[in-house]
């Protein structure tokens, strides 16, 4: 009888647990990633260890380390449930639908890639787009995703990453506001608010020393963790703030927003797609990716002229 349960293949959900648990030598961490808390990777573990009849790791206080036969299960392990999953995108690819499901932040989504999208559509009818929008750290070995638009600056941890678009700043704010406060300067700020970004509170700091200015005393500081909502602050005259050019070109083009002091300035962060090692080669993956170079570096082109 055990001979037979030997035979037997575990559960498949087990094996990806403890693929995850090996590589991150932790079952706390694989718990995260998985989603489950870490009793039930423990349990999960301890249940194909008694199906094998190997113990896969050695635990200790604080750690745990794979035996020598964990080490060799999780090469076998690692191979199979590879070629499953490429398995499964190769038939998807050739018997299903195209479709490619695509994470990026809420602002590049509504304000440059969907008005745009029609034009993909047009391209290529065959491939179904799914995006969401999100700002949260991703690891695609272990997400429903297969493109990744991020702010920021390399490496992306288990990515392949290419910059979409090289980054400015550039000072923006409403119309309105430079009418009200014709003597705003960057050292006389006295009656004006300056709005910063959460995510990157020193960019006001960068900025100022690019353009070799020291920032006066401001009425008043106000902080989003937000782009879209900082340049609708901005737009409704509360103050000013730091626009990403080109994607804040639209908004200057249309006069929703105007540049309160016209000096940008390169930021070493900028716009990268993120994919899987190897996604390169997918047909859909190819058509978006180069569909949205030719979409940013075409809104480049409009900013410098």
């Amino acid at each position: 009888a055990a001979l037979m349960s030997r035979r037997q293949l575990p559960p498949l959900h087990t094996l990806e647990t403890f693929e995850v648990a090996a590589q991150h030598r932790s079952f706390k961490r694989a718990a995260e990633i998985l989603h489950i808390t870490p009793s039930a990777v423990s349990h999960q573990i301890r249940a194909l260890e008694e199906h094998l009849g190997v113990e896969l790791f050695r635990r200790m206080n604080r750690a745990i380390e794979l035996t020598s036969g964990g080490r060799a299960y999780l090469e076998i392990t690692s191979q199979a449930l590879a070629r499953l999953r490429e398995g499964g995108q190769r038939v998807a690819r050739q018997y299903g639908r195209n479709a490619l499901k695509i994470s990026m932040g809420p602002f590049i989504a509504s304000e440059i890639v969907v008005p745009a999208l029609p034009s993909f559509q047009r391209e290529h009818p065959d491939v179904d787009i799914r995006i969401e929008t999100s700002l949260h750290l991703v690891d695609l070995q272990h997400e429903d995703l297969d493109l990744v638009v991020r702010f920021g600056q390399p490496p992306w941890k288990g990515a392949q990453s290419e910059c979409l678009v090289p980054i400015q700043v550039i000072p923006v704010c409403g119309a309105g506001l430079l009418q009200r406060y014709p003597d705003a300067s960057p050292g006389n700020l006295k009656d004006v608010v300056l709005i910063h970004s959460t995510p990157a509170p020193d960019s006001w700091k960068h900025w100022a020393r690019a353009v070799g200015v020291e920032l006066g005393e401001t009425r008043q500081d106000m902080w989003f963790d937000s782009y879209l909502t900082m340049l609708r602050a901005a737009e409704q005259g509360v103050g000013v703030a730091l626009g990403l050019l080109p994607l804040v070109s639209p908004w200057l083009r249309s006069g929703r927003l105007v540049a309160a002091w016209p000096y940008p300035v390169e930021i070493p962060q900028a716009y990268h797609l993120l994919y899987r090692s190897g996604d390169e080669r997918r047909p859909e993956v190819q058509a978006f990716r180069n569909w949205l170079h030719r979409l940013l570096s075409g809104m480049a082109q409009q900013s410098i002229e």
